[in-house]
């Protein structure tokens, strides 16, 4: 191993564990891309430890969020800056499904974006499992973040081999293009208008209380009329 190649495996590692922890705040797909371009670029950078950079950078990021989160526990998201990447509505939803889909839940989180940090941080507050939380974090890295890599890689191999700026600018146009179309694709995905989760268990999931008027529940009025024509047919 050349001292080019280690500064350049540095460079991936360092480049994945930033931005995964936010600084400056960019996707982690474009660390990948910029591993595949780095190994198809440079001969003495070799594929198995620019991969593996990547995996590495990944995994210490997200540990550090899961850290955080530990740490700090629930004040955590007492914060502006938290609340500002992950909102109260969002993070009790995300708290009530953690107890059943933990896992589900951390490999989803992966392929959403705005929602990554705060899974994470969530997962280490709720104090969930850290080997399960490695677990996952390790298979994303040798599944998906291989498949992202090798993709770019012969991508950005074909670019190379032709030596012209068109097609290296070609090229980063169809892969920003199938960024912005794939962030698009994940946002719409995100569940919209989902009814905010009690704050306990005694208040219903989606009544609204005015002073000095009756309570309205849509969802719980079936309820209400079955219990109504039960009494009534009692007398």
């Amino acid at each position: 191993m050349t001292t080019d190649a280690l500064y350049w495996y540095l460079s991936i590692f360092g480049w994945l564990l930033l931005t995964g922890i936010g600084i400056p705040p960019a996707p982690e797909e474009a660390g990948i891309l910029y591993a595949a371009g780095v190994h198809a670029v440079h001969e003495d950078v070799w594929w198995p430890f620019a991969w593996g950079a990547c995996g590495l950078g990944i995994i210490a990021a997200d540990s550090f969020l899961y850290g955080v989160g530990r740490r700090w526990g629930p004040k955590l998201f007492e914060y502006r800056w938290v609340q500002k990447v992950l909102s109260t509505e969002r993070r009790r939803q995300l708290e009530g499904r953690f107890e059943q889909h933990g896992m589900k839940l951390l490999l989803l989180a992966r392929f959403l974006p705005p929602l990554r940090t705060g899974v994470f941080m969530i997962a280490g507050a709720s104090r969930y499992s850290f080997l399960k939380f490695l677990l996952a974090d390790v298979i994303y890295a040798v599944v998906g973040v291989g498949a992202l890599f090798f993709c770019g890689t012969w991508i950005l191999a074909l670019v190379h081999r032709f030596k012209s700026p068109t097609a290296f600018i070609i090229a980063v146009l169809v892969i920003g293009i199938g960024l912005y179309a794939y962030y698009r694709s994940l946002k719409k995905r995100e569940p919209k208008n989902t009814p905010q989760p009690p704050v306990s268990v005694l208040q219903g999931p989606a009544g609204v209380i005015v002073p000095g008027e009756a309570v309205t529940n849509p969802i719980a009025a079936p309820v209400a009329q079955a219990d109504v024509k039960v009494a009534l047919e009692g007398k």
